[in-house]
């Protein structure tokens, strides 16, 4: 009965319902008082919905209400292009729009202000993609920066958990990281189990900014994988994933489960 109602715009509603409280339509639907409204296209189907709601009973006062209700809902709506956008990289297809995995994260990392949380599984010459990020902490001091890695036992590995960490941290520190002000780090220690099948990784890849957007992705922190790979991704801005993401890692971290690495051991 009111499907007509719900394909007309934001203004057009108002627009009837202004007509049906002191306009043309306040007398009675008619073609020619809806096509004042709406043109010549969609008078028939408007039309006819606004004689069934008469037929039912309802008022034009009412029918009015509803549609400026109908206004209201399509205006707060959030358009979800705004909300998620994905992050294709790999080879050009035509027709679908690719981009570079590793330049989305840097104009995230541009507009970080309070905190910035990257979760990966590898990382490859971070130096090169991490340069903006340190940057960014020397210009803000109160950004507050922190990683979660994955450390892993090398195959046929038998050294102490300690031993593989503090290797990690020296690695991060030369190859990474190899600047002064520096990010915390944190590591899930079930990655070090001596007994192979109790291990568990740290897989999950993402970039969360200041707890209101976040890119969720297949890429590492590796330069093939944010420049040359075939990655998928997606950038989210809904504020309730994000903050659960949020939330799930640094519940995480409050638990223990992910436990901190000193960097400069």
């Amino acid at each position: 009965m009111i499907e007509a109602l719900h394909r007309l715009d934001s203004t057009t509603l108002r627009e009837l319902a202004a007509s049906l409280r002191q306009g043309l339509l306040a007398s009675g639907p008619t073609t020619h008082a809806v096509q004042q409204v709406v043109g010549p296209g969609a008078t028939p189907d408007l039309l006819h919905s606004l004689q069934a709601l008469e037929q039912s009973g309802w008022k034009h006062s009412q029918v009015a209400a509803l549609a400026e209700g109908l206004a209201m809902a399509r205006e707060s709506a959030v358009d979800p292009e705004q909300l998620l956008e994905l992050v294709l990289s790999g080879p050009d297809m035509s027709g679908v729009p690719t981009r570079d995995t590793a330049v989305t994260m840097q104009a995230l990392i541009e507009k970080a202000e309070c905190e910035v949380i990257l979760v990966a599984y590898a990382i490859h010459n971070g130096r090169r993609l991490f340069k903006r990020l340190a940057e960014r902490m020397a210009e803000a001091p109160g950004l507050d920066v922190w990683f979660c890695l994955n450390i892993p036992r090398g195959y046929n590995d038998t050294s102490l958990a300690s031993e593989i960490v503090r290797r990690f941290a020296r690695e991060f520190r030369e190859k990474h990281w190899p600047w002064e002000v520096q990010p915390k780090l944190y590591y899930d220690p079930r990655s070090l189990e001596p007994n192979a099948p109790a291990r568990a990784s740290l897989h999950a890849k993402c970039l969360i900014v200041d707890n209101r957007v976040a890119l969720i992705t297949s890429a590492n922190y590796t330069e093939a994988a944010q420049k040359r790979n075939i990655e998928a991704g997606i950038i989210v801005r809904y504020a309730p994933c994000v903050e659960r993401l949020t939330a799930y890692f640094t519940g995480l971290i409050q638990t223990g489960i992910l436990i901190p690495c000193d960097l400069m051991q």
